[in-house]
């Protein structure tokens, strides 16, 4: 049961989340432009959440790029390497990132305390800080787990190919 709603989650509500995410900004810069050069007035809160939907936008689409592989990396050593050391190379930047994920989990969520117990609030908008700040602990959340399920999906996999050969 929990295989399938961490599935559903990956598959259908991250995927979702960003969908919507864009195109809520997209739609509130196309607004504000338009309430800006045609109307002559802007309103702050406006520009505001479509730059922390960005800032959620990213944090997410992030861990996803990480899910498929696609995130930017530095291949050159790893090429010239053999199977061995790329493997280790990988082990050993995959355990950086993993530490800096957990630096930065836990310091946001430093930050995010003190934003709450002080009520610092955005300047454009009635909203404590802390909702906008919580976008570092959910995205680097997720990247830690998109990093974990890339090291379990070859596992899985590889258990149901053996199921398979043993059925089939």
């Amino acid at each position: 049961m929990h295989i399938r709603l961490l599935l559903f989650f990956t598959e259908r509500v991250i995927p979702f989340f960003i969908a919507t995410t864009y195109l809520y900004f997209c739609s509130i810069i196309l607004i504000e432009v338009i309430r800006r050069y045609v109307f002559g007035d802007a309103s702050p809160w406006g520009e505001m959440t479509a730059r922390y939907a960005f800032v959620y936008l990213t944090y997410v689409a992030a861990s996803e790029a990480i899910r498929h592989g696609k995130h930017i990396r530095i291949d050159v050593l790893p090429k010239k390497l053999g199977r061995p050391w790329a493997t280790i190379l990988r082990i050993y930047n995959e355990f950086l990132l993993i530490l800096l994920a957990g630096f930065v989990i836990f310091f946001s969520l430093k930050i995010m305390k003190i934003q709450i117990s002080f009520d610092i609030v955005m300047p454009a908008a009635d909203v404590n800080m802390a909702f906008a700040q919580a976008a570092l602990p959910l995205g680097w959340t997720l990247i830690l787990l998109r990093l974990i399920q890339n090291w379990i999906q070859p596992v899985v996999a590889k258990i149901e190919t053996k199921d398979g050969d043993l059925n089939g």
